[in-house]
């Protein structure tokens, strides 16, 4: 059954080939096999690992040439190389030098029993080797490391195991997460590049914020982000045992709750902000992983703001200052500059939905000011918001109140509601709906096409090029989106009223 399930995937052929001509030397190793027992859907399996007794540089070498992909090293001191495949089915081999005198010693060198598992190619020539039960324990469900030793060995395997466990619904062993706690301090050794790595795929699992509890727990969450530990002892007055930190997570966790539940709380806009998420940032997987981020740094500042005003502890310019630090953080973490962009706009604008819900009118101009403002990532924005106001309802209140959520803030009777801060809280998310809402309403787009061009302001009113035709055109925009301009005619007219 495995072979058969190991011929469909499109390198193998060249692969065994190469195994044909070099038989004993070449096995397939870790995930590949891992996964094939768990029986993911194949399209996840086109990470494939191999191992060889003989030269990996030569080895990724011949399989470059043989699967017409590039190869390059990956990781020298270990001795593996990558071969990257595009086309149709993209997919990648990495190839690393055995790690002892035979294959089962390199399996003992291994971080988890699950990944210790290996096959001798050509296909046929051998039976699974598996010498540390890492079948028993997929079927077990549990995630088990050989040794303290390997995790220490490579810091990152500490990450690596919630990493897993989050994606493949595995529970570490008890033994595991000692041990983890006891390594987890060495993880501040690993190359940014391999943290964010595995942080990201972490981030993209369904249940995340249970699982950066666990992170924080075993001390890797601030070992990471050492910044987010003076949020533990940030504010105990507000959020209890935990501070901002405990608030941060609980964030996280709402994000987890609205995107699982997205059809339900919004049945008539969930296609449009799935749309939305998922032509940016990567994809939709990608795009709540750095939702997940941004929720994860939006009060990162709270600490260093904290001041007593008036007998309340408040955070004054902690957005501005968050922003700054997300884009050191995620800069520190190698994420791409447009990550790094996106990320910190979250951070800095995750105030705006709340200060408009202040206000208890949200007119059209403010719809319009928010969406401009904020771009490509407002929906991103509005849904960060949402779960920063929904953490601080218990579960039981929030799924009562759902069905509310979608009210017009504007003409909706809160009388019933109790306490206060429960209907405070709902009247901040109607107002998040009513500007999601709004984004996807296509009779009255919050941002509409512009009546005029930079050339037609500068001819109608006798200007040269310069940052006044810029203003001009804002404010036209801003005059259409209000209803107040409808027709070429009128933007005409309106502009020439324009003290500028």
């Amino acid at each position: 059954m495995l072979t058969e399930l190991l011929k469909r995937l499109p390198p193998m052929p060249a692969i065994d080939g190469l195994a044909r001509q070099k038989p004993g030397t070449l096995y397939l190793v870790g995930g590949l096999l891992r996964d094939l027992e768990l029986r993911r859907d194949a399209s996840t399996l086109l990470d494939i690992d191999v191992t060889t007794a003989g030269s990996a540089r030569a080895c990724a070498m011949e399989l470059g040439r043989r699967l017409h992909g590039a190869w390059f090293p990956l990781d020298k001191e270990r001795g593996v190389w990558r071969v990257a495949v595009k086309g149709p089915v993209p997919c990648q081999v990495d190839v690393a030098a055995l790690q002892g005198k035979d294959i089962l010693e390199d399996l003992s060198r291994r971080d988890f029993t699950v990944n210790s598992l290996a096959l001798p190619l050509p296909l046929g020539s051998g039976d699974l080797l598996d010498p540390h039960g890492g079948l028993g324990d997929l079927r077990k469900r549990v995630l088990r490391a050989l040794s303290l030793e390997n995790l220490k060995d490579d810091p990152l395997r500490t990450l690596r195991a919630y990493r897993l466990a989050a994606r493949l619904g595995l529970t570490l062993a008890p033994q595991t997460s000692r041990w983890v706690r006891q390594a987890a301090p060495l993880i501040t050794r690993c190359a940014a590049e391999r943290i964010r790595t595995e942080l990201v795929s972490l981030l993209g699992a369904p249940d995340a914020g249970r699982w950066l509890e666990s992170l924080d727990e075993a001390g890797l969450l601030t070992a990471i982000l050492p910044e987010l530990e003076p949020s533990r002892r940030c504010a105990k007055v507000y959020y209890g045992e935990g501070g901002v930190l405990r608030h941060t997570l609980k964030v996280v966790s709402r994000l987890d709750f609205l995107f699982a539940q997205l059809r339900s709380v919004y049945p008539a806009l969930a296609k449009g902000i799935l749309e939305d998420l998922s032509s940016h940032c990567g994809g939709l997987e990608r795009h709540q992983a750095l939702l997940r981020m941004a929720a994860l740094l939006h009060d990162v500042s709270k600490p260093e703001c904290a001041r007593h005003r008036g007998g309340r502890l408040r955070f004054f310019g902690h957005e501005s200052r968050g922003a700054e630090r997300t884009e050191m953080i995620l800069g520190r973490l190698r994420y791409s500059r447009d990550e790094i962009r996106w990320a910190s706009k979250l951070v800095l604008h995750h105030l705006r939905p709340g200060n408009l819900a202040a206000s208890r009118i949200v007119t059209d101009k403010a719809v319009f000011r928010f969406f401009r403002d904020l771009g490509e990532s407002g929906v991103s924005c509005l849904l960060l918001c949402w779960a920063d106001h929904a953490s601080y309802l218990p579960g039981r209140t929030l799924g009562r109140l759902l069905p509310l959520v979608r009210e017009d803030p504007h003409t909706f009777d809160p009388a019933g509601i109790r306490p206060a801060d429960t209907r405070k809280t709902l009247y901040y998310l109607q107002t998040i709906s009513y500007l999601l809402a709004r984004r996807f309403q296509e009779d009255k787009p919050v941002l509409p096409e512009r009546l005029l061009d930079g050339n037609e302001v500068m001819r109608a009113r006798g200007m040269k090029p310069g940052p006044g035709v810029g203003e001009i055109l804002r404010r036209l925009q801003e005059a259409q989106a209000e209803g107040r301009v409808k027709d070429k005619r009128q933007a005409l007219m309106f502009i020439k009223t324009l003290d500028i």
